[in-house]
């Protein structure tokens, strides 16, 4: 069985997954709701493609100034 909530760093982003129901999942970055998965697994890829898509927007905004 999986574990109810998960917390883990990507990027220097906060990804909390947080287990819902029991085919519902909670997902955050850096505190904000990015949305609700279906499967453990689409929710820890989702929070890290957001984490690292964050990560790209910092560094452009970086880069231009």
């Amino acid at each position: 069985m999986s574990v109810a909530h998960l917390t883990r760093s990507v990027r220097g982003h906060l990804i909390a997954i947080e287990r819902v129901d029991t085919h519902r999942w909670r997902v955050t970055v850096d505190g904000h709701l990015l949305a609700s998965f279906c499967t453990e697994s689409r929710a820890r890829a989702a929070g890290t493609a957001e984490a690292r898509r964050l990560e790209l927007v910092a560094t452009e905004g970086r880069r231009r100034h």
